[in-house]
């Protein structure tokens, strides 16, 4: 018997296509929007500065216009590009990358006397169990809560911190959402600060940015795992999301690779990366996603650096010296 030849237009219809909206990174989604000529989107602002380890890009939608082309609400959209990140082997990056963060997270923040009276609730979203989804659990054990032993005394040097990690579904059989307002009825924070790993739309955010947004986020959004959004309008309080990818899909890096050699072969047959990518994840429902050999160091690295920069952020006495003094080992 012959073997059948598969060709993606027989049986497989996913499109591969990618859309603002399906993209974790707000980077990646104006990237995508502006194209190859660069012209600035309407409703959205962008702007640019350099540090240590790459640039700081901040992209606000300003409207309701911005929002609907971007594919995600009006907001601020903090990233922090880290490119030495995932080379590396060591906590070198951690004092500066982490005061980075910090920074950034200020602008987010509620006032430190706002902070004085009412908590900061901070969630680690994700499975611990998964290596590539526990960036979220492994930030919450490097944070020290504070609301159980915090005095009016001591906010000079620290401030009410309130941290869980509320596991994902399918342990517990509760939308995390539910879990993270329950604390939150509980303790009515100021806020509410999510943790959470991301999908990369290209190799070169993998594990070399973090973001932060005030917009809240949906947890499982860039692999196609829809679930009820962590939000103001859901919590009745700021949401400030952190995240870094830890994952990248395959029908990405597919595409990448495609485009990049019809390039080198000057071939303007585009068409064909839809139907080559459809072809190679067809033994996996065209559902698949990336992630490096090296996460078992790198993700307890990041989510170290992101804790430190929580933790810098949060608390008035934990400054270049001393940060680390303020946070558990992990």
């Amino acid at each position: 018997m012959s073997k059948k030849v598969f060709r993606p237009t027989d049986t497989l219809t996913t499109d591969f296509r990618v859309r603002p909206g399906d993209l974790d990174m707000a980077t990646e989604a104006h990237k995508l929007l502006r194209g190859q000529g660069g012209v600035e989107i309407s409703g959205v602002s962008h702007t640019e500065q350099e540090h240590a380890f790459g640039r700081i890009v901040t992209i606000k939608i300003l409207n309701e216009e911005g929002a609907q082309q971007m594919g995600r609400d009006p907001g601020s959209y903090i990233t922090i590009e880290a490119h030495g990140l995932i080379k590396a082997v060591d906590d070198s990056m951690m004092d500066e990358l982490s005061l980075t963060l910090a920074d950034n997270l200020r602008q987010l923040l509620p006032p430190a006397d706002i902070r004085r009276h009412r908590p900061v609730l901070l969630a680690g979203l994700g499975n611990a169990q998964t290596v590539a989804d526990a960036i979220g659990p492994k930030v919450i054990s490097y944070i020290q809560p504070t609301t159980h032993f915090f005095r009016d005394d001591l906010a000079d040097e620290l401030l009410p911190v309130a941290a869980f990690a509320p596991g994902v579904v399918g342990n517990t059989g509760i939308e995390t959402a539910d879990l993270i307002k329950g604390a939150a009825e509980a303790i009515d924070p100021c806020c509410v600060v999510v943790i959470d790993a991301l999908a990369a739309g290209s190799l070169g955010n993998l594990l070399s940015s973090i973001q932060l947004c005030d917009t809240g986020i949906r947890p499982g959004s860039g692999v196609q795992n829809h679930r009820r959004a962590i939000n103001n309008d859901y919590l009745g309080r700021p949401v400030i999301a952190i995240g870094i990818p830890t994952v990248v899909n395959a029908s990405s890096v597919i595409r990448e690779s495609v485009i990049s050699s019809l390039h080198r072969l000057n071939s303007d047959r585009t068409d064909l990366t839809d139907s080559i990518t459809a072809e190679l994840l067809t033994p996996f429902a065209g559902n698949l996603v990336i992630t490096p050999k090296e996460a078992d160091q790198l993700i307890p690295l990041s989510a170290c650096i992101i804790a430190a920069g929580l933790t810098r952020a949060l608390h008035p006495g934990a400054d270049s010296a001393t940060y680390r003094h303020y946070m558990q080992e992990g």
